[in-house]
């Protein structure tokens, strides 16, 4: 298979690349990234043997790919990964966001619908898209309240994606991610939770969390998440037209997630309280299920091993 992945040089895309680069029915990965976020290298990949023979990079805008572009590129499947994440700046970048992830995503389903092959398309969405639980854990059937901008944007992209499976039976997979953490997160101001945490931990600076800690999350190491991206890549794309999420079915406080940071790294940090946002989520489960009946999917890697490895690694660079 040839497999392209937007937003490779994100967190999801670099290790998704390195899963990809090492399965042996995979010939060929292109990488499309823009860079315009900040991480530690200006080189994130996973160098090996298979990465330097089987990946191609290019860096560009992915909503400015074209129908000829991607023909001669004789795809199998695409991931889409390129997204912006974070939550309290989509509400100050409302069109920036609404450009790059609703826009551009309803631009790349018009592409493809245009190509010869028809590639799969694998969308990477988020549990945003649910707002706060009406119940735990999240299925896939959960009604959908979205309370941010970057919310709203992810639940349409999906939703430009599925028209195009419904009208055309243009093949198509969504995927939720419930939290994700691991090497080469987002180290801009907008940083992840746990990414931010161990920064803070690391240089002995305070753990800030919001109102009294109690708001739960669904935190899922990295190598997990992209197996289930690589599971779902079959030449033959039985999977097209599902929905899934993907996290542990487990809810950690983001008290006991401060604490835990602190403990695993040793650190001083003092842990202080401020106020929290109006909109944030008091609590995110996943319902993995249909997943693991489709795939056999299942997380591998509990919280406190999937912290210890990428607190060695932000190691290095602290």
């Amino acid at each position: 298979m040839r497999v392209l992945v937007t937003g490779a040089a994100g967190m999801y895309g670099v290790h998704l690349v390195d899963e990809l680069v090492n399965r042996e029915d995979i010939e060929a990965v292109i990488g499309v990234d823009d860079f315009s976020r900040q991480f530690f290298q200006d080189d994130p990949f996973i160098n090996s043997e298979t990465f330097e023979k089987k990946f191609t990079l290019l860096r560009k805008k992915y909503y400015d790919l074209t129908a000829e572009e991607l023909d001669e590129m004789n795809l199998d499947s695409i991931v889409h990964l390129a997204a912006h994440i974070s939550i309290p700046e989509s509400m100050e970048q409302a069109n920036e966001y609404f450009h790059n992830n609703e826009w551009g995503t309803f631009q790349l389903m018009q592409t493809l619908v245009r190509t010869k092959n028809w590639p799969l398309l694998v969308y990477s969405s988020s549990p945003e898209v649910f707002g706060n639980p009406i119940y735990t854990p999240m299925d896939i059937n959960h009604p959908m309240l979205p309370r941010s901008i970057y919310a709203v944007t992810k639940l349409a992209a999906e939703k430009h994606c599925k028209a195009m499976n419904e009208w055309y039976k243009y093949p198509v997979i969504v995927i939720r991610n419930f939290n994700t953490f691991g090497e080469n997160q987002d180290i801009s101001v907008n940083a992840g939770v746990i990414s931010k945490f161990i920064l803070d931990a690391l240089k002995e600076e305070p753990i800030v969390i919001h109102d009294e800690g109690r708001q739960t999350r669904d935190f899922q190491y990295v190598k997990d998440a992209v197996r289930a991206y690589s599971l779902v890549l079959t030449k033959n794309k039985k999977f097209s037209g599902e929905v899934f999420n993907i996290g542990t079915n487990k809810q950690t406080s983001i008290r006991d997630l401060a604490h835990l940071i602190k403990e695993l790294t040793g650190s001083r940090s003092k842990i202080q309280n401020q106020p929290g946002r109006s909109a944030d989520l008091m609590s995110l489960e996943a319902d993995y299920s249909v997943i693991e009946q489709k795939t056999g999917w299942k997380p591998e890697y509990d919280l406190e091993t999937g912290l210890k490895r990428t607190i060695e690694w932000y190691k290095k660079w602290v």
